[in-house]
Parts: C-alpha cells; sequence; structure tokens
C-alpha cells in the first residue's frame, strides 16, 4: 500500500500538479520585445505549455511572437533548459523542476 501512495505521489509531480520557480533568459530578438533579458517565473505545474502560458501572461507583447501560428502546432522558437537544446518532441516530455534555467531564442535556419 505504501508503494501505490508514493506511486500516485510521483505521477501528481509528472502531470504538473505542483508549482515551480524557474529562471528564464530572453535571448535575441525576445528580450527586446521584453524590454527585458532574465525573468523568474512561477508557474502552476510543471510543463513546458505551462511556462509558455505563465510567460505569456506575464509578458503579453511575446505572444504574437511564440505562438506558432505559422505552422500549427509547431513552437517557432528554441529551448534551452539547463544548457541543453530541447527538440521539438522532446518538448512534451520535458518536465521543470524549481530552480530550472530554461533560455528562448529564436530558431534560425539558413546555409
Amino acid at each position: 500500500m505504501r508503494n501505490r501512495r508514493f506511486t500516485s505521489e510521483a505521477s501528481k509531480w509528472r502531470a504538473g500538479a505542483r508549482s515551480v520557480q524557474v529562471d528564464v533568459e530572453l535571448l535575441p530578438p525576445y528580450h527586446q520585445i521584453a524590454k527585458t533579458r532574465n525573468i523568474r517565473i512561477v508557474i502552476e505545474g510543471n510543463t513546458l505549455d505551462k511556462l509558455i502560458e505563465a510567460l505569456i501572461r506575464q509578458i503579453p507583447a511575446l505572444e504574437e511572437h511564440i505562438t506558432g501560428e505559422e505552422i500549427p502546432g509547431a513552437m517557432p522558437f528554441l529551448l534551452l533548459i539547463n544548457g541543453k537544446i530541447v527538440h521539438g518532441k522532446e518538448q512534451s516530455q520535458i518536465f521543470l523542476k524549481s530552480g530550472d534555467r530554461v533560455a528562448l531564442t529564436r530558431i534560425v535556419a539558413g546555409g
């Protein structure tokens, strides 16, 4: 019975039932839009979607630049969590912890 309770608590954590505090660094062009480079955000939950929602609530000017309207379901920006690039398919599988450092920058392509 004890293990079942522990499993239940662990699944709540993964499902985003708790709030976390993360430090977000806005890299070009987002820091110019937001008029700040660093921001500390407390989010209800621990998913990247919750982070993006909280970031837009705190800095509404970012919404049109990071909502992914050009390609439905795609995020037109690059995320780094604690210095590691998070690729598109991985984004839904990442769960943030308090103290994580997230960097947001624009995807650049070319050749």
